[in-house]
């Protein structure tokens, strides 16, 4: 991050194109904290069906089973589609 401080005359700001911060007398600001991103697992997953077509999708969700339900509802309606594997692209 950065940023532009310039300094002043006469009250006025030297470019008008520029922001002017006030001094911070020595004191040290830090910005508040983000909390961290809830876990999740990103899969790779691939499906066979009963008459031997496969699919993959990508899956995502807080657990490898939220992951692979999540994949699962991409797969076409027309047949039921079993879990043939699946490969962790993110998270532990």
């Amino acid at each position: 991050m950065s940023a532009t401080v310039t300094t002043r005359s006469n009250g006025r700001a030297e470019s008008l194109n520029e922001r002017s911060f006030p001094a911070l007398r020595g004191k040290l600001v830090r910005p508040p904290v983000a909390s961290a991103a809830p876990a999740q697992r990103i899969l790779a997953v691939e499906f066979r069906s009963t008459d031997g077509r496969s699919w993959n999708a990508i899956g995502g969700g807080a657990t490898v089973a939220a992951a692979i339900d999540w994949a699962r509802e991409c797969c076409p309606n027309d047949t039921t589609w079993e879990l043939a594997g699946w490969e962790d692209l993110y998270g532990d």
